[in-house]
């Protein structure tokens, strides 16, 4: 039985994943290659020394970046105008992960939109034909302005983790760069299985990359995410200003002040008795054989 294709909505939310399908990224500066697919557009961006993503704890690098239009998912029931797909590839082992962000037609711009319009007019001047390929020469391009700090949708099939952000964080494109990209590469509607889809409320960068955090995805019924997690040890510290207010402090340093003052008042008596007699030291501090002499 096929599965059919997920629609990114919020009806369809089976739960939460904020901690399990952490995302953490730090996209550098890179030059793109751009080929001519014909159903879209694919981008190859430089090798790094750093792998620029971290998912659910492990370390991911950008394989490449596509644009298609229409959008491949389909967003409460519908298509948007583009969609452009971030592709990763683990650095050990796992599914891929696939981070899909939907354009559509405004009049509004953005840093992201004005990255995607670059590549759009030069894939168009440059590579206009199926099997073309060329360099983008964009200055300063980066994927860190083009992926929203915003709330998103996870999903999984056999081979792909996906992150999906919902259409009302879209990439903004002026209708005329759309169809510019419609007259370079036709629709081809990829297929998108997928069944459960849960939702991060808390959006990208949120958790450090560098904690060893897991966490597992619960249906809406469920009150907390479970989090078997391991703490490191923390260093005890205390409140010095608060041991010494206890009353445990005050009293133990009364009963310290208290033994000091006898034992000075003993010996000043001790001293002017001496002085006065001039003979030898006659006051002593009982022991438990005078106190049976006395007893007796």
């Amino acid at each position: 039985m096929t599965t059919p294709n997920i629609n990114i909505t919020a009806k369809n939310i089976q739960g939460r994943c904020d901690l399990k399908c952490a995302y953490n990224f730090t996209y550098d500066e890179t030059n793109l290659t751009a080929t001519n697919e014909g159903v879209m557009i694919s981008l190859t961006p430089d090798n790094s020394n750093i792998s620029p993503v971290t998912y659910n704890t492990q370390k991911y690098n950008v394989n490449k970046i596509s644009i298609m239009s229409p959008s491949i998912h389909t967003f409460n029931g519908a298509t948007t105008n583009a969609e452009i797909i971030i592709e990763h590839s683990p650095v050990k082992s796992g599914n891929l992960l696939s981070v899909a962000i939907p354009i559509i037609s405004s009049s509004e711009t953005s840093t992201a939109s004005n990255f995607i319009n670059d590549i759009i007019q030069g894939v168009a001047t440059n590579a206009p034909v199926k099997s073309e390929t060329t360099t983008l020469n964009i200055a300063g391009f980066t994927l860190q302005p083009i992926v929203p700090i915003k709330p998103f949708y996870s999903y999984t099939n056999k081979t792909t983790d996906w992150i999906v952000f919902d259409k009302s964080y879209a990439i903004p494109l002026s209708s005329a760069t759309l169809t510019t990209l419609s007259q370079i590469i036709k629709p081809f509607p990829l297929p998108t299985p997928g069944e459960e889809l849960f939702i991060n409320k808390s959006g990208p960068n949120i958790i450090n990359a560098n904690d060893d955090l897991y966490i597992s995805c619960n249906p809406t019924d469920s009150s907390e995410e479970e989090i078997p997690i391991e703490y490191e040890k923390n260093t005890p510290s205390y409140d010095f200003n608060n041991m010494m207010n206890s009353p445990l402090f005050k009293t133990i340093m009364q009963a310290i002040i208290g033994s000091i003052i006898f034992i000075v008042v003993f010996l000043m008596f001790n001293y002017l008795y001496t002085y006065i007699t001039k003979g030898p030291n006659k006051l002593q501090f009982p022991t438990m054989q005078q106190n049976n002499n006395a007893t007796a």
